[in-house]
């Protein structure tokens, strides 16, 4: 606990959970092309080897480099890493296969669920409650639900795409499970490896997972180099790019946030529906040199921006002043 209480730390909880929508926001525009130009494998190796060059920055304070060796020469904690490492595969499995055969809308669709399955997980994996009522967490969810998908409506040609092309022939069935894995990576980081320093647990995590991955993938991927050209080669600098801001410092400040509320999952996530809204606005200078990309600054975007906007001030007030009264 903080120097103020249990309120303080809900409140630079909810910074860093601002933060982290805001790193994850940039992995949607920068991986798409990846998604779509490169190989499975190749996808994967990239994505491992930019989580590997993270590595030296996660551990570049003292501190961080103790607990960082300290995990790796444990073998409870190589277990734990391990599972941990298969669980994030799952995930980059499922985002890429549902990302290139499936509509972004559908797949953003999914995404958005990640609150409410991420307070199910911290239910069962931590016991913990919810810091409002099940009644107001569902209320400011639906609305900003609501408004996350508007949002990633106003980016489509909506009236022109068929249901099948939206569906994607059930691709978009794959993605399902994905905030249910990274919910749950988090969790169990938090549950497991909560003595030891945030960004040496996130380090020594993908550090495993380069170590049991980027071999068998770069293998494949260099058998397919002979297709490379100038379209790859984009592909690969803006995944490596998004993948260092989303899923490596992103994922500290991550962890950094559910430290701050106890583990609270599902208060942690639910600033997450901000990403939709955000990666449109981040897609917009991308859109200048890169075709696949494109931004509608319509008056569905700004109404569903201000929707998200608005419930999660209603519910971060609400959590504040809820745990205020109840450690007064």
């Amino acid at each position: 606990m903080s120097k103020n209480g249990s309120a303080t730390n809900y409140q630079s909880g909810c910074l860093y959970a601002l933060l982290t929508a805001v790193l994850l926001a940039t992995q949607g525009p920068l991986s798409a092309l990846a998604a779509k130009h490169l190989s499975f494998s190749a996808f994967i190796c990239v994505t491992q080897i930019s989580l590997l060059l993270s590595v030296p920055l996660l551990t570049a304070h003292g501190q961080s480099r103790r607990d960082f060796f300290a995990l790796l020469t444990n073998k409870k904690n190589l277990g734990q890493l391990a599972i941990l490492a298969m669980i994030g595969l799952a995930g980059l499995v499922l985002y890429n296969v549902g990302l290139k055969r499936a509509h972004p809308i559908i797949i953003a669709a999914i995404m958005n669920l990640s609150p409410f399955w991420a307070a199910l997980v911290a239910k069962i994996v931590t016991r913990n409650a919810l810091p409002v009522s099940p009644l107001l967490y569902s209320l400011c969810f639906a609305v900003a639900f609501l408004g996350a998908m508007m949002i990633a409506w106003s980016q489509t040609d909506w009236k022109n795409a068929p249901l099948g092309s939206l569906l994607g022939s059930g691709a978009w069935l794959y993605a399902i499970p994905i905030p249910v894995f990274f919910a749950l990576s988090g969790t169990l980081v938090g549950k497991w490896l909560s003595s030891f320093d945030d960004a040496a647990a996130i380090a020594a995590n993908f550090f495993f997972s380069a170590v049991l991955f980027i071999p068998p993938t770069f293998a494949l991927a260099f058998s397919d180099a002979s297709n490379a050209d100038d379209s790859k080669t984009t592909a690969v600098l803006l995944l490596l790019i998004g993948t260092l801001a989303a899923a490596a410092i992103g994922r500290v400040t991550y962890q950094m946030s559910l430290s701050r509320t106890n583990n609270d999952n599902g208060f942690v996530t639910m600033f997450f529906l901000l990403v939709p809204g955000l990666s449109s606005l981040i897609s917009l200078p991308l859109s200048w040199f890169i075709t696949d990309l494109s931004f509608a600054a319509d008056t569905l975007f700004f109404a569903g921006l201000l929707l998200v906007s608005a419930s999660l001030a209603v519910f971060s007030l609400k959590s504040w002043r809820r745990i205020s009264e109840s450690s007064t």
